[in-house]
Order: structure tokens, then C-alpha cells, then sequence
């Protein structure tokens, strides 16, 4: 391999100008495909063959009247009553139960005493149903949406879409986020470089590669579906990885040429070298993603998909867009002042260096800072014994939205649990329609059930459909408890073939499902890195450290969010007013995103140390060399994702911003206590024996050499020398 990418490093830097004309083309042709054959991004939690898809799939077949995804038209009356403007009401409901899509709509006056108004008469909500999900619907059927309620708006009466009807139109934009994020890194490269050609490689590479992932995103999309989140997740990701691999691969090249080898030969040294390290530790995000698989849950692999994609895209644009663009920038690639410097070139001296004597002075007494280490970590993690799971319903959306209005006005005119009904769907038999009036008394006397409907049932006479309301708000920890009581104690003892579906049951349902699949992806994701890291650095203890430090840090991560979202430790700060269950997903989501994002800084940090060990022989030294040649750059690496983990809090769904703080926590901890603290403390209390493998595996597991240190060459034949810096030489 390392031949091979010595090679290409040198072909992509010397036809810089016909590689990049080649990506500025895929880009361009991916983003007009993109416009013109791309699909929709549709939210769906429903899992295949649970108890609420099943009631669900008997509803659409033989009851389609009360089948559908649910929603709320919600009428507001500042002043009279919702009743004073009935006529304007009922014509509205009319219109909107003409739309495309709407399988049902109800005036809230179709009967008399209708539940559907509220005691002092200022609130009414419309029943409706869709038979697509709703997110699916663009802006244009949104506007179709509020021309047909506009005569109840010029009736003087507030108008707001609840449930479903609230997604409608709600496509996610963060340009604002994306832009900050880019701008903050562009600083802190320029910080680090000083020179503005080095710093906007890896932003070029960042927006060409995120912009060709997401193009491919929504290629996908058109012929399968792909959650909302998935755009926002994969362009968080992408944004985070592009730019670090863009600025390992341009540190590494200006560190070579300062000292002083000629510009084709560092291009091809540097894809060599750390492309070697970057191919590792991108396989390793995207094995680690990609293992979201495991969970079984649609929702939940086609966000592995989508950000899987966007990563390997950004590992191919590493390879071949970064060195054409060196090959672009030339010598403007240095500091100024080094471009017209004569002094006699020297190779920089990393074990004397800041990091380097840090790397000493924790090795040489590597007990204390090792316990000091996983301390800070488990601190962290303490708040994860108080996580809990659940749904996350309107009432954390942002008061801007339509959706939150419309949960607010229904929860004070009918009580928190109006958002979101429980619908009870019962397959009848010959001699049980006398046993539904009991089932219907058994449902209201259950604790927590605020009101149940009369029963439904289709002409047939075959399905029945009761409403269950509960007391609590949807996302609330007792309406979770009231489905599973529902669900083992009341509908078997009514002895019919009864299941509970909706948008509650079915998250539910959801929670229960990630939840029961998070070990096995936990396994599957540690068990495949373990490998990957022995391959790379023919080492067992190696691999088992790196599971089990990294694991720590995703649990630090774990605790984090669980104190910010759960516990309120600045919440308000990103528009959080309230405690906040964790969506079942986003720990499931944020193991296999922080697992291959924390290999990054394994595999860049470990090469270094490895080619120094192979270099000198002291274990010692060659971490002090190892964190000297590195730190530097992981620091500034770190920092870069931390900001543009961090941009995304401006996203108003609650979800991204718990996998913004989450992710961006997990990288500050883990290039801090891990790799500044516990890597050098553990590899120092290892010694020689890191590098240990059984003379079995010895035989049988390949050879990556990923910083080249293990074989020689002739660079005219294609193989480049054996690099080690000064610095880490004895």
C-alpha cells in the first residue's frame, strides 16, 4: 500500500491541474443529478414486524378510513370562541380534506359536543391522516396547505398544524452552521499555518467531498428512503473528517519540505505516509458506521449509509484532490517567511520540543497519570446511570415552528396527551363486538389514561379502532410506561385480538428494538477495529487499548449529554427549557461516530510513535517522539471539529444539537486525557511489550507498514525511501 500511494501522491501532484478540472466536473455533474433526479429526505422510525406496524398494516387494509399517518389542524380563537367562526371552520376542514394525500379530515363541529373543542370554547382541532409520511411533503405542498385553511385565518382565527400536518414542508437548512463552522476552521488553520494557501486546502478538499457525498446522498434517496437527519449527520461528519485529513496531509508535506526535500517527492511521501494512515483510519469510520447495520433498524442504517458515504468520499478527495491541490499552490504551501528563508535547513527535533518533554515527563511516571486518566473519564460518566431513552415530541421544538404552537394550544385546551392518541385496533370475530364496550371501560380505568374513545368499526365489521388519550405528554417516561401496561395487562385480558399502534407506540417500539440491538453493535464495531488496529500495527495490546480507552471516552461522552439534556447543566443556553429524554438512536448513532472518529487520532498519533520505536528501540522515546511529531496537529485538528461540532447547536432540532454537543464533547476528551494523558502513560507502562505479536498471527496477519519505515526502496522504482524525521532518530 505504501508504494502504491507514493506513486499516486506523485502522479495526482504533478497533473494537479487535470485532477482538480476532474473533481470541479464529478462535483458539478453530481450536484445537477442531484437537482434533477434527487429524491426527498422522509423521517420513519417504523420497525418491521413490531406490534404498532402490524396494527398499522391491518388498518391500512381494512380500515384505510383510520388508517394513516395522524395530524392536527388546531383553531385558535384570541377572542369569542372557535365557534362564532364555525362556518369559516368547517370550510376550511373541507378544503383540506380535498388536498392530495389527506385520507381523512374532520370538523371539530361534525357532532354535537364534539371532544374536539375545548371546555370554554377557544380551541378546536381537526383530526386528519396522511397517506404518505408527511415529511415528505415539500414547501409547495405546504403553501396548497395554508391556502386551504385560509378562510379560517380570515376569520381572525390563529391557525397551526399539529402531529403530522406539522411536518410538512419542514426541510432542514444548515447553510448558518456550515458557514461558521468553516469560517472558525479557516482561522484556526491560518493560525497554525500562516500561510492562506495551506489553510484553504483543507476547506477546498472539505466542501468539494462533502458536496459530492451529499449529492450521492440524495441520488440515493430517490429510490430508497433516507431519514431527514441524515444531511445534517453526514455533513457534520464529513465537515470533521475532510478538514482533518486535509491538515495532516499538508502538515506532514510542509514538514518536509522545511526539510528540504523537493516538492513531487514530499507529495508522494506524504500520500505514502500519512495517506497510509489516513486510509486506516477512515476504513475504520466507515466499518464503525457502517455497523449501525447491526441495530436492524431502517432508520437507523440509512444514516449509517448516508454518512458512511460522505466519509469515503472524503478519504478518496484526501488522496487525490489534497495533492493536486499542493501541487497548485507550489511553494506558496509555506509560511512566507520560510519561502525566502537561506539559513541552512535543519530537521525539527520533536522529543525536544513542548509535547515532547510532556510525552517524557508522563512516561516516566506513567501510574499516576494513567489513574488520573480514567478517573477524569468515569467522572464524566457518572450522569450516564441517569440516562433515559424516549421520544422526543413537538413540545422541544423551537416556539418558531407551527408544530410547537400547535402542541402547546392542544395541551392546554385537551392536556398534554392530545399530541400524541394512542389508537387500540382490534380485529373482530363472530361474538366480539359485545366485548369491545368492556375493553373500552377496562381502557378508561387504567392509571394515566385521561379519556378513550367510543369504538370505531369499519363497515365490515371486521377491525374496531378505539383513541386512547394519556394524561402525560408523549415523550414523558409515564406515557412510555402507560403503552407497555396497555400492552401486557389490559388488551390480553380483554381476550380479543387487540394490538396498540401510533406515533408513540411505534416510537416506542423503536426505543425498545436500538436499545436491545446497542450491545451487539457496541461488539460488533469494537470486535472489527480490534482487528483493523492489529493489521495496521501488528500488535494485540495496541488494539485492546485502543477499545478499551475509546470506549471510556465514549462513555465520558455519554454522561455529557445526559448532564446537558437531561439534567439541565446549560441547557438554556442552546434553547433547551426543559429535561429531555435521549432519542434511543443518537447514543447508538454517536458509538459508531465517536469509535472511528477517535481511531483518527489512534492511528495518526500510534504510526508516529511506531515509526519512532522501529527507529530508535526505546519504547520511552519513541513516545516522547511519537507525541512531540503529533500533538501539534491533533491539538489543531481537535479544535477544528470541536468548532465545527459545536456550529451545529444551532440546528432547532434538539436531536442534532444532543449529537453536536455529544460528538464535539468525545473529541475534546479524547485528544486531551486520552491521547495527551493516558496514550503516552499506557504505552510507557507497556514498553516493548506493545509491539508484541504472537508468532502464530505473526505469519498470517499482512503487512500495511503505514508510515513506510518497514521496507526500502528506489524512489525511481516507484518506492520511497524509509521516512523518519530527525526528531525521532536516535
Amino acid at each position: 500500500m505504501h508504494a502504491l500511494l507514493y506513486r499516486l501522491g506523485r502522479l495526482t501532484f504533478r497533473r494537479h491541474w487535470v485532477l482538480a478540472a476532474i473533481w470541479l466536473a464529478v462535483l458539478v455533474a453530481v450536484l445537477v443529478l442531484r437537482a434533477v433526479l434527487g429524491g426527498q429526505y422522509v423521517t420513519d422510525y417504523t420497525i418491521p414486524g413490531s406490534e404498532s406496524s402490524q396494527a398499522a398494516d391491518v388498518l391500512t387494509r381494512d380500515f384505510p378510513q383510520q388508517s394513516g399517518t395522524a395530524g392536527q389542524i388546531v383553531f385558535h380563537a384570541h377572542s369569542g370562541t372557535v365557534a362564532d367562526q364555525q362556518s369559516a371552520v368547517n370550510t376550511a376542514v373541507a378544503n383540506v380534506g380535498k388536498l392530495p394525500h389527506v385520507v381523512r379530515a374532520t370538523s371539530p363541529f361534525a357532532t354535537a359536543n364534539s371532544p374536539q373543542v375545548s371546555r370554554d370554547g377557544t380551541i378546536a382541532y381537526a383530526p386528519m391522516a396522511f397517506d404518505v409520511v408527511p415529511a415528505s411533503l415539500d414547501t409547495g405542498y405546504l403553501h396548497q396547505l395554508d391556502d386551504a385553511v385560509a378562510p379560517a385565518r380570515h376569520a381572525g382565527l390563529q391557525v397551526e398544524y399539529g402531529g403530522g400536518a406539522g411536518q410538512v414542508g419542514q426541510q432542514t437548512n444548515d447553510a448558518r452552521s456550515e458557514l461558521i463552522g468553516l469560517t472558525c476552521a479557516l482561522l484556526l488553520l491560518l493560525l497554525m499555518f500562516g500561510a492562506l494557501a495551506a489553510a484553504a486546502i483543507p476547506l477546498l478538499s472539505a466542501v468539494f467531498s462533502v458536496g459530492a457525498g451529499l449529492s450521492l446522498v440524495g441520488l440515493i434517496a430517490a429510490v430508497s428512503t433516507v431519514p431527514s437527519a441524515a444531511p445534517t449527520v453526514a455533513t457534520l461528519l464529513g465537515l470533521g473528517v475532510a478538514i482533518d485529513y486535509g491538515l495532516f496531509l499538508v502538515a506532514r508535506h510542509r514538514e518536509q519540505l522545511d526539510t528540504g526535500t523537493d516538492l513531487a517527492t514530499s507529495a508522494g511521501r506524504t500520500v505514502a505516509t500519512s495517506g497510509s494512515a489516513i486510509v486506516v483510519a477512515g476504513g475504520t469510520v466507515v466499518i464503525a458506521i457502517l455497523g449501525l447495520f447491526v441495530s436492524g433498524v431502517p432508520f437507523v442504517s440509512s444514516l449509517g449509509v448516508a454518512s458512511a458515504i460522505v466519509v469515503a468520499v472524503t478519504v478518496l478527495a484526501a488522496l487525490t484532490l489534497i495533492p493536486a491541490l499542493l501541487g497548485i499552490a507550489g511553494k506558496r504551501v509555506r509560511a512566507r517567511r520560510a519561502r525566502g528563508s537561506t539559513a541552512p535547513v535543519t530537521e525539527p527535533d520533536h522529543e525536544s520540543g513542548v509535547f515532547g518533554r510532556w510525552g517524557r515527563f508522563v512516561s516516566s511516571r506513567p501510574w499516576p497519570w494513567a489513574v488520573l486518566g480514567v478517573v477524569v473519564l468515569l467522572v464524566l460518566a457518572i450522569p450516564l446511570s441517569a440516562l433515559r431513552l424516549g421520544q422526543l415530541d413537538a413540545g422541544s421544538n423551537p416556539t418558531s415552528d407551527s408544530s410547537r404552537r400547535a402542541y402547546d394550544l392542544m395541551s392546554t385546551g385537551f392536556g398534554p396527551g392530545s399530541n400524541g392518541p394512542l389508537a387500540v385496533v382490534v380485529q373482530l370475530h363472530p361474538g366480539d363486538q359485545s366485548k369491545l364496550s368492556g375493553l373500552q371501560s377496562d381502557l378508561a380505568k387504567t392509571a394515566d389514561v385521561a379519556s378513550v374513545s367510543a369504538p370505531t368499526t369499519n363497515s365490515a365489521g371486521t377491525t374496531a379502532v378505539l383513541t386512547v388519550i394519556a394524561k402525560s405528554a408523549p415523550q414523558d417516561a409515564a406515557t412510555t410506561d402507560l403503552v407497555d401496561r396497555i400492552r401486557t395487562d389490559v388488551l390480553p385480558a380483554s381476550k380479543l385480538s387487540a394490538s396498540l399502534t401510533g406515533t408513540t407506540p411505534g416510537y416506542v417500539d423503536f426505543t425498545e428494538r436500538v436499545s436491545q440491538r446497542l450491545p451487539w453493535l457496541i461488539g460488533v464495531v469494537v470486535l472489527l477495529a480490534f482487528v483493523l488496529l492489529t493489521i495496521a500495527f501488528r500488535s494485540l495490546a495496541i488494539a485492546v487499548k485502543a477499545a478499551v480507552l475509546n470506549i471510556l471516552s465514549v462513555g465520558a461522552s455519554y454522561g455529557v449529554i445526559v448532564a446537558v439534556f437531561g439534567w439541565q447543566w446549560g441547557s438554556g443556553l442552546l434553547g433547551i427549557d426543559e429535561s429531555l429524554p435521549v432519542p434511543a438512536f443518537v447514543p447508538m448513532l454517536m458509538f459508531a461516530i465517536v469509535f472511528g472518529l477517535s481511531m483518527d487520532y489512534e492511528v495518526f498519533l500510534l504510526s508516529r510513535i511506531r515509526e519512532a520505536y522501529l527507529a530508535t528501540g526505546d519504547a520511552r522515546r519513541s513516545v516522547a517522539a511519537g507525541i512531540g511529531g503529533t500533538a501539534r496537529v491533533i491539538s489543531t485538528a481537535a479544535a477544528i471539529m470541536v468548532v465545527v461540532f459545536l456550529s451545529f447547536v444551532l440546528d432547532p432540532d434538539p436531536t442534532i444539537k444532543m449529537l453536536a454537543v455529544g460528538m464535539a464533547a468525545a473529541v475534546l476528551v479524547d485528544a486531551t486525557v486520552v491521547r495527551i494523558l493516558l496514550v503516552p502513560a499506557v504505552m510507557a507502562l507497556l514498553g516493548d511489550r506493545a509491539w508484541w505479536l504472537p508468532r502464530g498471527l505473526d505469519r498470517i496477519v499482512p503487512h500495511l507498514d503505514l508510515e513506510g519505515t518497514e521496507t526500502a526502496g528506489d524512489t525511481g522504482a516507484g518506492r520511497p525511501p524509509a521516512v523518519t524525521p530527525a526528531g525521532d532518530r536516535p
